[in-house]
């Protein structure tokens, strides 16, 4: 269902991002002094791309020892600007408009450290379609004419009229049989079957480096990789716990935390008039119970580029377990309460003691006529609205673990299952292995 209920802002507006300071709980890593400088990743080799449905598809081969890829549109400059990025060897770009015929795009492994290797050969992508070669033209004769060299002499006799009348041709001309070549049959399109990018805990034996960049939490264990009640296909996923009292993470009081970030770049960069499928699950114990009336406990969010005010789009539970949604968009997102557009969506009762698979669909926008988020819960479409959820001149980064208010009096305790993105449905649908969403 989708009612609204925009009183509930008004007790949000302490909701914030921060950056990450030493106070966060990753292992210390060395010094750049104690490592030796590793040599740089190689280009990867072997790049092809095309156009699928207005989409840029490319593939490559991998680079050993890659952690993952950056994908740079070099259409306007040399320099470029990252697009997107994946830990596979391929990636699926948003619809790109037409106004532009070609755009080239060049892909750069990152090792472990995040340090970028040499960049690939450059590939071009035609949205509307490979331009046609134009039909040879005629050649004109390569020899001159030779005029007469004799002069003609006038004739002495005087030319008789014919006696007999020209008869007309008998025969009449015939068509050419030649057949035109036939054109060939056009390649059946290429459907996007899988994710841009996924977190997933697989080969995890920690939240850091691989797949998050930052942990937020004020204990080392709240937080972790778990094998205990697994995800189907996912034998480890991740867990987050808050206590009474954790307040304090660098810094910040009146909230606990315990949850992970990545990078814009992960995140895929968006701009307006992009669009995202995301797709995960999350589980919520048979006792869940969420005890501070009028306060919040985030789940999952889309933060904007700015570590500070409310975040653009936040997954979160009420007093009564209910599955809440906070879009936000248009100005502001510079401090709390400042957006110019907010809306809360009630989206029905969490499936406590389950895995709750969510897809969210977005076209991000900071004009609420353009932008729009559509979400499936446990298979079930609740809720599609055009709204404004990307804030003017800023892009989003994901976060997701707990985010809560201080005021509760009960342990709080989450699990994730990998969590990833793409540019249709269909590519997201391995991610929501007990309830795939329908169109």
């Amino acid at each position: 269902m989708n009612k609204r209920n925009l009183a509930v802002l008004a007790a949000m507006t302490v909701i914030g991002g921060s950056g990450l300071t030493g106070a966060a709980l990753a292992a210390p890593r060395p010094l750049a002094s104690q490592t030796q400088a590793a040599a740089a990743l190689p280009a990867p080799a072997e790049l092809t791309g095309e156009a699928v449905d207005q989409r840029a598809l490319l593939d490559w081969s991998h680079v050993a020892g890659a952690r993952d890829y950056l994908v740079i549109d070099v259409t306007r400059s040399d320099a470029g600007r990252v697009v997107g990025s994946t830990s596979g060897t391929s990636w699926t770009s948003p619809r790109l408009p037409l106004s532009t015929p070609a755009y080239s795009f060049v892909v750069v492994a990152r090792d472990s450290a995040k340090k970028q290797g040499a960049r690939s050969q450059a590939v071009q992508v035609f949205p509307g379609g490979q331009p046609s070669t134009p039909a040879t033209m005629p050649t004109e004769p390569t020899t001159t004419p030779t005029e007469p060299t004799t002069t003609p002499t006038e004739p002495t006799t005087t030319p008789t009229e014919p006696t007999t009348t020209p008869t007309e041709p008998t025969t009449t001309p015939t068509e050419p049989t030649t057949t035109p070549a036939t054109e060939p049959e056009p390649e059946p399109e290429r459907s996007v079957t899988h994710p841009t990018r996924v977190w997933g805990y697989e080969n995890a034996t920690s939240l850091l480096p691989d797949p998050w960049d930052e942990v937020h939490s004020l204990r080392p264990d709240a937080q972790g990789v778990t094998t205990e009640n697994p995800y189907p296909g996912s034998p480890r996923t991740a867990f987050f716990t808050v206590h009474p009292g954790d307040t304090g993470w660098n810094g910040t009081t009146g909230t606990l935390r315990s949850e992970v970030r990545d990078s814009i770049a992960d995140s895929g960069d968006v701009e307006p008039g992009d669009e995202q499928y995301w797709a995960w699950s999350t589980f919520f114990p048979a006792d869940f119970d969420w005890d501070e009336r009028g306060q919040f406990l985030i789940f999952t969010q889309w933060h904007q580029t700015a570590n500070s005010g409310n975040p653009n789009v936040h997954f979160w539970s009420d007093v009564d377990e209910n599955l809440m949604l906070d879009v936000r968009g248009g100005t502001g997102g510079r401090v709390a309460g400042d957006a110019q557009y907010a809306e809360t969506f009630d989206l029905g009762l969490i499936d406590k003691g389950a895995w709750n698979d969510l897809t969210v669909r977005f076209v991000w926008s900071p004009d609420p006529a353009t932008g729009l988020i559509e979400v499936w819960h446990q298979g079930e479409k609740v809720l599609s609205e055009n709204v404004a959820n990307l804030y003017a001149d800023q892009s989003v980064y994901i976060k997701q673990g707990i985010y809560s208010a201080a005021g509760t009096s009960r342990s709080h305790h989450l699990q994730h299952a990998p969590i990833g993105f793409g540019p249709t449905l269909e590519s997201v649908a391995s991610l929501n292995v007990l309830h795939r969403p329908a169109g």
